[in-house]
């Protein structure tokens, strides 16, 4: 099919995008006081005219249908139909955002709701999980993050509380009591660089320490090399301070105050990647006679992530290309391939266009190299 037939291409309900938004708007507004979240995962809002939905027959036939869609997870997909689909049904559905290449995900039809008129609302899992941030451009630096609901006993490993308010620590503990995690806590930069260098899987820090602050902590955890995802805690969401905290390699932030809902999928997100958002580790072992190199990798990707940036922002299309051409190049053969594999497309989509035409990508890219750390995963 051409571009343009499918640009004039209707969806099966005959729904412009403004049509669907409206309808949407609407159905959404009366479902909100009887919809009640019992998910494991974050929907995040897919408002797309059209998708290629194919159905998977018995006997081997496929029929594709072209459905609007209402929202999206990590492990599933809500569209709207003219007519009832079967529970049990197997089918695939076509994604794609602007300026990615579109990913074919199979799934199956758990449940199939008329709402009203023609319109039926079908839920489809995926047969397995999407990154939603890949796909949707999702920035942990405005909390972001995949998870609906977590369960306290399911997070396992060692955190470190840096705050130099001693209410604050307490809020913290208590809010993490139930949990299955190793706390320690830390009043000032040097006490939060000695414990850390005695082993943690996650700091979460004040953005304001006393005199000090989170960024002259990242500072001086690099000089001690030591390579940790670090949350940082903040009231200030403007963009000048996130770019700031950017910068300095934080991997997430969380809003000041925070609630204990909000605290435990930063946990999860950032220590166990139960969402898409934890670290990514080589999968390189110490015999490969390219681990040697590892090192020296990491220590550069925070400020490879911080100039892609900076060219995206600039529009600077030689510099971005410079950047990419690198990563595609010596992440793979570095063990991290999702870093190679994003950083062609964008190499192939840049190639005789700006930077901000593939701003998606770009920001995905950067996203994926400031989950990359240095120590293997447990």
């Amino acid at each position: 099919m051409s571009r343009d037939n499918q640009d004039i291409q209707k969806n099966t309900l005959g729904l412009t995008q403004n049509e669907l938004s409206a309808f949407l708007d609407q159905h959404e507004k009366t479902l909100a006081s009887s919809e009640v979240p019992d998910r494991e995962y974050v929907r995040w809002n897919f408002r797309t005219r059209l998708v290629q939905l194919q159905l998977h027959q018995s006997a081997g036939q496929k029929i594709t249908l072209p459905v609007a869609t209402r929202n999206i997870s990590r492990n599933g997909i809500c569209i709207l139909h003219s007519a009832y689909i079967h529970k049990g049904t197997e089918c695939s559905v076509l994604i794609k955002t602007d300026g990615n290449d579109p990913q074919l995900v199979p799934g199956t039809v758990k449940r199939c709701n008329h709402i009203t008129g023609r319109i039926h609302e079908v839920g489809i899992q995926f047969e397995h999980m999407i990154s939603t941030k890949d796909l949707l451009g999702l920035d942990p630096l405005h909390e972001a993050y995949s998870l609906e609901r977590v369960d306290p006993t399911r997070l396992h490993g060692s955190v470190l509380i840096v705050s130099t308010s001693d209410l604050d620590r307490e809020l913290l503990l208590m809010c993490l009591e139930d949990t299955n995690l190793a706390i320690n806590t830390a009043e000032t930069i040097e006490n939060a660089v000695a414990r850390a260098k005695r082993g943690t899987d996650l700091i979460i820090t004040d953005y304001h320490l006393g005199e000090h602050t989170a960024p002259q902590l990242m500072e001086s955890l690099r000089k001690e090399e030591c390579d940790l995802s670090i949350v940082v805690l903040t009231s200030d969401k403007s963009e000048p301070t996130l770019d700031i905290i950017r910068q300095c390699g934080a991997c997430g932030i969380l809003s000041k105050p925070t609630n204990k809902d909000r605290l435990l999928q930063a946990l999860a997100e950032f220590l166990h990647a139960d969402g898409d958002g934890g670290p990514l580790y080589t999968s390189l072992s110490s015999e490969d006679a390219v681990y040697p190199l590892l090192v020296k990798f990491v220590s550069q990707i925070s400020r490879m992530a911080l100039n892609l940036e900076k060219a995206l922002r600039e529009d600077d299309q030689q510099g971005c290309m410079e950047i990419v051409r690198t990563l595609s190049g010596t992440a793979a053969p570095l063990g991290f391939p999702v870093i190679s594999t994003l950083a062609m497309t964008v190499e192939r989509k840049l190639a005789g266009t700006t930077p901000k035409a593939v701003n998606s990508e770009i920001r995905s890219l950067i996203i994926a190299c400031r989950r990359i750390k240095a120590r293997p995963a447990a």
